[in-house]
Order: structure tokens, then sequence, then C-alpha cells
């Protein structure tokens, strides 16, 4: 019995839970590995399906990418391919946490398409393109967690996922256009790669590759539905002009998908695995909203497949262990007889070791990948800069080859000056031989169109004579044809000879008509000689026609020739007038610095001589014009004598027209001043004019009689009628201003109530009397009102528009402080210092630069709400939105100096770059708030609205790049500052030991105490925020 009970003791006794564990690692590691194996054929469904079952087994793919990291992705395309083929299955059909537990794993499939994309053939550039849609789908579904990996979402469930907000749907169709691109590029990879011949889709190379295409195609289809969609409800929303761009691009997806679609169906391969939809003829039109409901959603179906065939080789091979069954079944009848002894210690501990030793080689290859991953991006950084020492050594050539060739121009600014010469002497000359021959050509021309018209004429001429020559010959052959039937008759008579006077009346006939014959010849004769007359004069013509022409071609040849020279004459001439012109200015420009002096000595001199010439000219004009004026006033005395005794009797009827008037005068200025206050055109006015105002309507009061006070009176009439408008002026404008609505009523309804008085006043003397009791009363409202605006006027403080400059003037001013802080580190610091600078100071460069475009859209989101007068109401009307609005932008500059003032820290001798990160957090709070308070009451459709929004999603990213570079620069500082150990004794170890641990109580400890301070900071922050909103404390005074 004890011998049967040794094996049992070195036995390991396994918990029921790890057994099914290890039997579950197991087979998946077999399913995977026989999914992802390096025969170029296409990845068998069974060990898909049986590696996405144990996803919802395991709800996680933990166990996959523990296998799959173990494979020889970098070593072979073939595993690479299938492995790509296989995550996109995983991530589109298996449990929902493979998509979150693939995020970690985005840089591991980056690194993975970079190494393959140096090989350009075959499979290299297909694992890149695949590579690329891995990460943008793991990215898009980061972005929207709400999509399922198959990207089937109904229209509600994507209006809920978009928040019904314009701006998520337009970010959305984005997002999923860079989607669709990316399957549409891998598409297109696997089709060329195939070539033309079809017949490669019924090889195992083939078909190894089209397999990858179906989770792409599955992929397509609900991405173009979703996409369709969410255009047509960004056409309801916004104009056309704005989505020009994503028309064209959709335009552009539409006919690759469709022929994606068009291909893969012909092709023999795809008939029992997928049924692809069939795309309309032409895209919808997002512009007419009808179309909508004649849409279609495409659907790609995949038919179910056949179940699975037992493996024969399996079947034929028997894998159990015999022998540990018969093991088992002995110790089991041992176990019966005897109990089972407890678990050795020592197995334990080695069972543990081995254990720690596979986690210690698990995290030692995860170093090992940082550090390559480190080494890549230290390689990419040196490049850049050495392609930045190439460009700034280029331009270095180029500046010095532009001075040697400004050098060369100026040496050869005499040559440039002879050839200008000798090219103007050839132009002339050639202007001669040009008038020369167009006079002679303008000669010939003329006696060529005389000529013409000349032929014209004998043209005309000869038609008539062959119009009257066809004449005569057909009177010709009529007296023939006439002297033959005379003839006839003739011969019938004589040989009837009845009677002798007929026969002597044919002969007369006879005579008459040979007589007409004769007459006929004489004009064919002349007929014929005109006619060679007219032949003559033809064949002069043609020959001088042809002389002509001949003439007129040699003298057109000689005139292109020549105006083509003359056209090479006025480039050339053109060409050196502009070397010269340069030469010249270059030239002037010596000669201006040197003769600047000596000709503003000769202008000063010059203009002094012209200004003693002037004075003299004026002073004998004065004197003369004071001469006549003398004379001519001598005279107009003794007739102004006679005109004052008239006039004198003319005043007393004039005196009281000029009451009138005055009155007049003064009610008009009232009125205008109400009009005004009304109308709230504030204008600059003084607290003296009450005063002025008050004394002159007590001036009034004082007076009983305007008779004999008619100059008092106007005079105090119009003053106080002035002063009082002037003061209803201030007290609208002081109104306007003020953020207390209760203050503005009473200042409003004081104001009213002295100028309604003012009126009454000077009614009263515009119909000649005087009340006492009114002049009273306006003089009373008058100094009520002075008195309420002036309690009521205060200090102003800065407008919303004034903080918003002074806020992108310290913007401004930091960014410059900071690229300061860059160039000064690299002057002086060096090694790892520099490093760590150069990366933090360029993080923060780069999000002073983001905050910047930030403010500028806030301030240019200020401007389109109206003109300042628009933005000043209201800022008035909405004090609480201003407040909030002027207290952001103030943050953002404290933010900024903070930031500057912690990166000066850090390029410092102190070296504390957690300053930094802290900073960086608090601009990017203070950018937030600044964009919630510009957000508030800007118009939704605003374009500056948009880009704001992007600015700020920006500075949010550049502040994220700042916390990264700060927590680089610190990895790198622990690096160079690591303990070395090997040196060290135990007592010394176990000294450091204890010294740390007391550092890290230490540490603990004043973190709790500066959370605790912090908490306690916010709350009063947060406090005082509150009164000074409220209006309760003014910069930390309550």
């Amino acid at each position: 019995m004890a011998s049967l009970s040794l094996p049992r003791v070195l036995q390991l006794k396994k918990n029921s839970l790890d057994a099914e564990r290890e039997q579950f690692e197991k087979s998946q590691t077999l399913a995977i590995q026989k999914a992802i194996n390096a025969v170029e054929t296409p990845v068998k469904e069974k060990h898909v399906r049986s590696t996405i079952i144990g996803t919802f087994h395991e709800q996680s793919a933990i166990t996959y990418w523990m296998v799959v990291l173990r494979l020889p992705l970098q070593d072979n395309r073939i595993v690479s391919w299938k492995f790509c083929h296989v995550t996109h299955k995983l991530l589109r059909e298996g449990h929902p946490a493979c998509l979150d537990d693939s995020q970690r794993h985005i840089a591991m499939i980056e690194n993975l398409g970079k190494l393959w994309v140096h090989l350009r053939e075959g499979y290299g550039r297909l694992i890149h393109l695949y590579c690329n849609l891995l990460v943008t789908k793991l990215k898009f579904h980061a972005r929207n967690p709400r999509f399922p990996g198959n990207m089937q979402v109904t229209a509600d469930e994507l209006d809920s996922i978009a928040e019904n907000d314009v701006n998520n749907y337009f970010q959305l169709c984005v997002e999923l256009f860079d989607y669709m691109d990316d399957i549409l590029n891998l598409q297109a990879a696997v089709f060329e790669s195939l070539g033309n011949a079809r017949a490669n889709s019924m090889t195992a190379s083939g078909q190894c590759r089209l397999a990858a295409l179906i989770p792409c195609a599955q992929d397509a289809s609900p991405a173009y539905d979703a996409g369709v969609r969410l255009l047509f409800r960004l056409h309801a929303a916004l104009p056309a002009d704005t989505l020009a761009g994503h028309r064209e691009r959709f335009r552009q997806q539409f006919k690759k998908l469709s022929s994606f679609y068009k291909h893969a169906s012909s092709l023999q391969y795809y008939r029992n695995l997928l049924s692809l939809p069939v795309l309309p003829a032409n895209p919808p039109n997002f512009l007419l909203q009808s179309d909508f409901g004649t849409y279609v959603t495409p659907v790609v179906s995949v038919p179910e497949p056949e179940p699975d065939e037992p493996d024969n080789i399996a079947a034929l091979i028997d894998t159990s262990d015999t022998m540990s069954q018969a093991t088992n079944s002995d110790f089991d009848v041992v176990d019966r007889a005897a109990p089972s002894p407890a678990p050795d210690p020592i197995v334990e501990r080695d069972r543990l070791i081995d254990h720690l030793q596979s986690e210690l080689k698990r995290m030692r290859s995860e170093v090992s990948q940082i550090i390559q991953e480190r080494n890549t991006m230290l390689g990419s950084i040196r490049e850049h800069c050495s392609h930045v020492e190439s460009q700034l050594q280029s331009t270095k050539n180029e500046l010095e080859q532009e001075k040697q060739k400004a050098e060369i121009v100026l040496a050869q600014a005499p040559e440039i000056k002879k050839k200008l010469t000798e090219t103007e002497e050839k132009a002339k000359i050639s202007d001669e031989k040009f008038q020369k021959l167009k006079g002679a050509y303008t000669q010939l021309r003329e006696e060529h169109i005389t000529l013409i018209r000349q032929k014209a004429e004998v043209d005309k001429v000869a038609s008539s004579l062959r119009a009257a020559a066809a004449q005569h010959e057909s009177a010709k052959a009529m007296l023939q044809q006439q002297l033959n039937d005379r003839m006839k008759d003739m011969e019938l008579l004589q040989q009837s000879a009845s009677s002798s006077e007929e026969i002597e009346a044919y002969k007369m006939e006879i005579a008459n008509i040979r007589s007409d014959l004769e007459q006929s010849r004489q004009k064919e004769a002349e007929l014929e000689s005109l006619k060679a007359a007219m032949e003559a004069l033809e064949i002069e013509h043609k020959t001088a026609t042809t002389e002509q022409q001949e003439k007129i071609l040699t003298i057109s040849t000689e005139l292109k020739e020549a105006t083509e020279s003359l056209e090479k004459l006025k480039q050339e001439v053109s060409e050196k007038d502009t070397e010269l012109n340069k030469v010249k200015e270059e030239l002037t420009g010596l000669r201006q610095k040197s003769g600047d002096e000596y000709r503003k000595a000769v202008e000063e001199k010059e203009a002094a001589l012209k200004q003693v010439t002037q004075l003299t000219q004026q002073y004998q004009q004065e004197k003369e014009d004071l001469l006549q004026q003398n004379t001519i006033l001598e005279a107009d005395m003794a007739a102004l004598k006679i005109q004052l005794e008239e006039a004198n009797a003319e005043i007393k009827k004039k005196t009281s027209r000029l009451v009138g008037c005055a009155s007049e005068v003064a009610l008009a200025v009232t009125n205008e001043a109400m009009s005004s206050f009304e109308n709230s055109n504030s204008q600059d006015a003084n607290q003296l004019a009450a005063e002025l105002a008050a004394k002159a309507f007590e001036d009034l009061a004082r007076k009983s009689q305007i008779e004999g006070n008619e100059e008092v009176v106007a005079k105090s009439a119009i003053l106080g009628a002035h002063s009082a408008a002037q003061l209803s002026a201030y007290v609208a404008d002081v109104s306007s201003t003020a953020t207390n609505m209760e203050l503005a009523d009473k200042l409003n309804n004081e104001c009213r109530n002295m100028l309604n008085s003012v009126k009454r006043c000077l009614e009263s003397l515009s119909t000649g009397t005087l009340e006492r009791t009114a002049c009273m009363d306006a003089r009373g409202c008058v100094q009520g009102a002075g008195r309420a605006v002036q309690s009521a006027a205060r200090p102003q403080t800065h407008s919303v528009d004034d903080e918003l400059a002074l806020m992108d003037q310290a913007i401004e001013d930091a960014a410059k402080q900071i690229e300061e802080m860059l160039a000064a580190s690299r002057k002086d610091d060096s090694g790892v210092k520099l490093e760590v600078n150069e990366k933090i100071l360029d993080a923060c460069t780069t999000l002073m630069a983001a905050v910047k475009v930030l403010v500028q859209d806030a301030r240019k989101l200020q401007n389109e709400i109206g003109d300042p007068k628009t933005r000043q109401k209201m800022y008035r009307k909405n004090p609480q939105w201003s407040e909030g609005l002027i207290s952001a932008a103030k943050a953002v500059v404290f933010a900024a100096k903070l930031l500057v003032t912690s990166a000066d820290e850090a390029a410092g001798a102190s070296g504390r770059v957690e300053g930094v990160s802290a900073a960086a957090h608090e601009v990017a709070g203070s950018t937030a708030q600044l964009v919630a308070a510009s957000r508030a009451r800007a118009p939704p459709a605003a374009p500056a609205l948009a880009r704001l929004t992007a600015a700020s999603r920006q500075v949010a990213a550049a502040a994220g790049a700042v916390v990264a570079a700060v927590r680089a620069a610190s990895a790198l500082v622990n690096d160079t500052e690591a303990l070395d150990t090997s040196a060290l004794s135990l007592t010394a170890t176990r000294r450091l030991e204890m010294e740390s641990k007391v550092r890290a109580l230490e540490l603990e400890s004043a973190l709790d105490a500066e959370r605790a301070k912090l908490a306690a900071l916010r709350r009063r922050h947060y406090q005082l925020a509150q009164q000074h909103e409220n209006g309760n404390v003014t910069n930390g005074a309550e």
C-alpha cells in the first residue's frame, strides 16, 4: 500500500475550476493556432467559430490575445494576414468585451502594419491596409461605444447615439466616411493583387486573400446605411453649400462600393458564401428630402454553414492517456481504501515559482516591446531633425546663390546699357523700314482696289455686249429663215407665173431682206472686233492682277518678317529695360543714401527763401488793404451815424421778436433732448450741466416781467434748455450702463420729469408771460436729476471686448516667453536636460498656439453677435453672462501665466516638471470655461461656433500632449537617476530599503495633506466665485 501511495503524494492536486480553466485554455490555443497557421489557404470557419464561442464563455478576449502575441506575426506574412482576418471576425461577432480588451493592443497592430509595409509586393501592402482598417475600427468604437461590433444599428438607435445634435451628426458622418475609405482601399488592393484572371478566385492563394473581404463587405453595408441616414438629417438642418464636400465624398464612395459589390458577385468563390445587394444606378439626392422615402437599405447576408464533418484524423488517433486512466483507476481504489494525504508544501512552492517565472517572462517581453517602441520613436525624431537640418542647409545655399546672382547683375550693368543702346538703334532702323513697307503696301492695296473696280465695269460691258450679240444672232437666224421661205415662194411663183405684180412685190421683199442681212453682217463684224478688244482687255487685266498679287505677297512676307523682327526687338528691349531698371533702382538707392543730406539742405534753403518772399508780399498787400479800408471806413462813418439813428427806432420792435425766437430755439433744443433720450443716444456729459441749468431757471424765477429783461431771459432760457439736454444725455448714458434695473428705472423717471417741467417753463415763455412756479419746478427737477445721477455714477469696469483683447495680448506674450525659454534651453543645456526641456517646451508651445487660435475664434464669435452698440446692450441686459465671460477670460490669462512660470521652473535649475502638468490642466479647464461662456449666447448656426468647438478640441489634445510629454520627461529623468545596486552590501541594502520606506511614508502623508489643502482651497474658490457672481464680494473683500 505504501508503494502505491507514493505517486499519489508526488502528483499535484488541482481544483476542478483550475482543471476546467486549463482545458479551456488548451482548446482555445489549439483552435487559434489552427485558424492562424502558415498555410496559404482560407481560414476554416469552424476554428474561428470555436474561438468566438470561447470569448463568450470567458466573457473577454484575454486568452485570445495571450495566444496571438506568442505567434510569429512579424516573421510570416500568411500568419499576419490570417491574424488580421480572425481579429476582424472576433471584433464583429465576438463578445462585446472584445472591443474593450483590444484597445490596449492598437499600438501593436500599428507597428505590425508599419513592419509589413516595407514588403511592397504580395501580402505586405495588404497587411498594412488591413492593420489600418482594424485600428480605425477600434478607434471608432472607442469614440462611439454604443455602436456594436457588427455596426448594425436602427434609425432610432442612431438618433440616440448622436443625441439629435447637428454637430454630432457631422462628426459621426466624417468618422463613418473614414472607416468606409479604409474598407474600400483594402478591397481594391486585394482585387489588384489577384489580377484580371478570374480563375485566381478558385485557387488556394486567391481564396486566402478573398476570404478576408467577407467581414469587410458585412461592415460596409451598415456603414453605408448609417452614412445615408446621417446625410439626410444633416441636409435637413444645414445649408447645402456647407455639405458640398460630404456629398462629393459620398458620391466617390458610392461608385467604389457599387463596383466592389458587382465585382465580388461575379466571382465563383462568393456564390455559396455571400449574397451581396445591388446598389441603384445613381446615389440618393440629398437635396430632396422626398428621395429618402424611396431609399432601400442594402443587406449583406451570409448563409448558415453546414454542420462540420468530424475530423477523420482525430477520429482515427486515440489521444486519450490510457496509462493515466489506469493509474487513476488504481489510485481511486487506493483512495477508497486509505485517506488522501495533505499536499506537499515543496510542490506548492515549486508551482508558485513556475507561475511567477512565467509572469516575469511575460512582463519582460512587454518591457522589451516598450523599449522597441521607444527606439522607433527616437529614430523617427532623429530622422525628422536631420530632415530639418538639410532643409536649413538648402535654404542657406539658395541665399548664397541669390547673393552671387545679384553681384553678377551689378557687374553686367554697363554691358546691359550698351546692348540696350544697340537694340534701341536697331529698333529705330526697323521702325523706319516698317513705315516704308507699310506705305508701299497701302499704295499697292489702293491700286489693286481700283483695278478690281475697273474689272467689274469691264465685266458689265462684256455681259451687255454678249446679250446684244445673242440678240443679233437670233435675228440673223430669223432673217435667214425668212429669206429661205421667200426663195421657195419665188420658185413657186416662177413656176406658176400667174401675175407679175406679185413677183415684183416678192422681189422687193427679197431686196429688203438682203439689206437687213448685210446690216446684220456688219454688226457681226463689229461684235467680233469688240470681242477681240474684250479678250485683249481681259488678258491685260489678268496680267496686271497677277503682277499686283505677286507684289502684295512679297510685301506681305516682308511685312511679316519686319513685324516678327520688331516683336523680337521689342521683347529684347523690354527685357533690357527691366534689367536696366533693376540696376537703376539699385544705383538710385545708393545715390539717394549719399545725396539725401545735400538735397535736404538745398530744399530747406529754397523753402526759407520762398517764405521770406511770401511774407514780404503779404506785408505789402496787407498794408495796401489797410489803407484802402481806412478810406472806406472814414466814408462809412458818416453813413453809419445816419443808419444808427434809424436802427435805434427798429431795436425796440425787434426786442420782442428776439425773446420769441430765443424761446423757440430753447424749445427746439429741449424737444431734441427728449427724442435723443427716448432713442437712448448717449453723449458725453458733465455734472456741471445740472448746476448751470438750476442757476438759469433760478434767474428766470427772479424776473417778474419780460420787458426790460429780454437779453437776460433769452440767455437764461437757452442756457437752461441746453444744460437740461446735456444732463438728460448724461442720465441716459448712466442708466444704460447700470447693472441695477431698479436704479436705471429711477433715473429714467427723474430725467423724464425734469424734461417735462423744463418744457412747461419754456412754453410759458413762448406765450409772452413768465410763470415763477413753472421755473421753480424746473429748477427743483433739474437738481433732483443731478443728485440722482451723481449718486448712481460709479467707476466702470472693463467691458467684455476689452477683457478679450487683454486676454489675446496676454496669450501672445506667454507664447513669446515660452519660445524664448526654448531658445535659451537649446543654447545653454545639453544631454538629458536638453531633451527633457525640448519635449516639455515644444508641447507648451503647441498648447499656447492652440489657445491663441481658440481666443481669436472666441473674439470672432463675439463680433458675429453684432456691432459694438448691440453687444454693449446685450452685455448690460445679461450682466451675469458678461461677468462670467470676463471671469473666464481672466482665468485663461491666469492659466497662461501659470504655465509660463511652471515651464520656467521646469527648464531652470530646479527641474520640477510636475507643475507644467498642473498648469496644462488649468489651461484646459479655463479654456473649457471660456468656450461654455461664449457658446451660451452665440447663434447656433454661426460658423465661428463650429471653429470654436474645433479649437477647444485641439486645446484639449494639446493639453494631453503636454501631460504626456511631462510623464515621458519624468520617466526619462528617473531612468537616468536609477539606483545602481550592484555594489551594495546586505546591510547597505537594508538601510537604503528602510530609508526609501520612510521616504514613501513621508511623501504619502504630504500627499494627503496637500489633497486636503487643495480641497479647502477649491471650496473657498467656489464660495468666492458664487459671491462674486451675486455682487457681494470684490477682489476677495466681502
